[in-house]
């Protein structure tokens, strides 16, 4: 669905806000490119109101067959067995010889510094699905802060007397990161099978 905007700049129709939306970091991907013991990652994002899980996938690193000029490559699978290929890519920061690890967009090949994994879609104007992973422009997302959202604009006395004031901005959904099935049995994400 087409974003409209009315008087105010203000949208009309589907609004998400990426700050919602499960988000894997670029930062996380470089600890699972980066580990020497070349293991696959659990990552576990949870509601922060009823701590329910929200969405859960293993991340691993990828080899391609063919040599090729990105850092690597990284496979996002999810407990029903999709999956998703992202390509990284190192570039160098302005100052202080610092590098920056980007991940590609899977659909828009454009660098990014985190992917999300669900778009808008729905009953409800502000419903999302489960997708493959793809940068927020290509999923459809927006920011809370586009478009006025954070104002907080009182009526009648007291918004004549305050006026307009602006509201937090939202924390973006961050995983939960184990490295080992140990460590996410003691949080109470899973159970271990031991074979005697």
């Amino acid at each position: 669905m087409e974003q409209r905007k009315r008087r105010g700049g203000r949208f009309v129709g589907r609004r998400v806000n990426c700050e919602y939306v499960p988000l894997l970091p670029a930062g996380i991907v470089r600890f699972v490119l980066h580990d020497p013991r070349e293991i696959p990652y659990l990552l576990v994002w949870q509601d922060e109101g009823d701590g329910q899980i929200k969405e859960t996938v293993r991340v691993s690193r990828f080899n391609e067959p063919w040599p090729c000029d990105w850092t690597g490559w990284v496979e996002i699978k999810r407990g029903d067995g999709t999956r998703t290929l992202v390509r990284t890519l190192e570039r160098a920061l302005p100052r202080n010889g610092g590098k920056t690890l980007l991940l590609a967009c899977p659909d828009c090949a454009k660098l990014c510094r985190g992917i999300y994994g669900w778009v808008p879609g729905g009953q409800y104007t502000t419903s999302v699905y489960r997708s493959h992973w793809k940068c927020r422009r290509c999923a459809g997302l927006r920011y809370a802060s586009e478009g006025g959202a954070l104002f907080v604009r009182s009526r009648g006395i007291i918004g004549f007397l305050f006026g307009v004031r602006h509201s937090d901005r939202p924390i973006s959904r961050y995983p939960l990161v184990f490295s080992s099935p140990a460590n996410a049995a003691e949080a109470g994400f899973c159970t271990l099978n031991v074979a005697l």
